[in-house]
């Protein structure tokens, strides 16, 4: 049975060899929603999904013209200049004394002068005062709110004197990992449950279609565009398209640390999966900013300490191994020693 996880593959041989620019993501992905349209009004049509995505196919069977119109070469025009034009004759000069008349400048009277200056200098000194009511106002509200936020901290302090140096930061974990008291994005990778990925536990990259279902079933996993295994290099691509990525999470590290996360995860579940890649899109004044960033299992496994497996899909296996992974002492060395560009 062909399906659009073929359809995703079919796209991605088209592809094969090319540099993967932002305009040339955009164009990939939009022969892929192209292609799916089409396989899905096929099979509604009462077609096997086999014929389906054999016609779908063969509505592209190549990209090298929709590529090639990107480098269409400048028109070579011939500039002619305009003939020469006879200089005008010189008109007439009228007679200076008959057409310039005389006219008388007025004065004003030096108490008048006066009177404007003066004025002047009240309004703009009013001005002064009032602009700087307003400052001190507002450095004063601020000092005071300032302090506020100081006494609440302070009070908030744990005050036993045998607490461990673990929970100097204030938030209750070690490594200064986030409160299970966070919203939003830290807070679906706290609450994403071992027994969601246990279920995947042995799944091998060559089942494309569950190995998409697992990506998708993460943290960040709305945003994912397209999900690319490759079981013969033990390799899985990722790709992410945002509108703007800021607006994720109160944060943007909490996204670093959600991917990070999304990351150990497959790894720990996918069978065979030495390497993912992360390859993430969003606009940016017209045109598409891409980062890309290779998770080595080597390198994840290091920095962690730890053999990543399905053995660690339990609940304390797990909540010990997602303290870690969300801590900065050791996301932050795992995100940018994966960082590529």
């Amino acid at each position: 049975m062909s399906g659009r996880s073929d359809i995703r593959m079919y796209v991605e041989h088209l592809f094969e060899g090319r540099t993967l620019d932002a305009e040339t993501i955009e164009l990939k992905e939009e022969i892929y929603g192209n292609l799916t349209a089409r396989f899905d009004d096929y099979v509604a049509q009462g077609m096997s999904e086999d014929e389906a995505y054999r016609r779908t196919c063969e509505a592209v069977t190549g990209v090298e013209d929709m590529l090639g119109e990107k480098d269409e070469p400048a028109v070579d025009a011939t500039v002619v200049a305009p003939a020469a034009q006879p200089p005008a004759p010189a008109a007439d000069p009228a007679p200076a004394a008959a057409t310039a008349p005389t006219t008388q400048q007025k004065h004003w009277p030096t108490w008048a002068i006066v009177t404007v200056v003066v004025a002047g200098v009240l309004v703009a000194g009013m001005i002064v005062v009032t602009v700087f009511n307003v400052v001190s106002a507002d450095a004063a509200r601020d000092v005071s709110t300032n302090a506020e936020d100081s006494l609440v901290v302070t009070l908030e302090q744990p005050t036993d004197s045998t607490t461990s140096t673990d929970q100097q930061d204030g938030t209750g974990n070690r490594h200064g990992a986030p409160s299970q008291s966070e919203t939003g994005l830290l807070a679906e990778v706290q609450d994403h449950s071992p027994s969601e990925l246990s279920v995947y536990a042995g799944t091998g990259l060559g089942d494309a279609s569950r190995v998409e279902e697992i990506v998708r079933s993460l943290p960040v996993g709305g945003y994912v565009s397209a999900v690319t295994p490759d079981a013969g290099a033990g390799t899985l691509e990722i790709y992410y398209n945002y509108q703007d990525r800021d607006l994720l999470a109160h944060d943007d590290d909490h996204v670093d640390r959600a991917l990070v996360y999304d990351v150990v995860a497959l790894m720990s579940t996918i069978d065979g999966l030495d390497q993912v890649s992360l390859i993430e899109t969003e606009p940016d004044d017209g045109s598409y900013d891409v980062d890309l960033r290779v998770f080595d299992r080597s390198m994840v496994e290091g920095v962690l300490g730890t053999a990543l497996g399905p053995d660690l899909l339990t609940d304390d296996g797990w909540n010990a191994l997602r303290e870690q992974v969300l801590s900065e002492r050791y996301c932050d060395p795992i995100w940018e020693r994966a960082e590529r560009g």
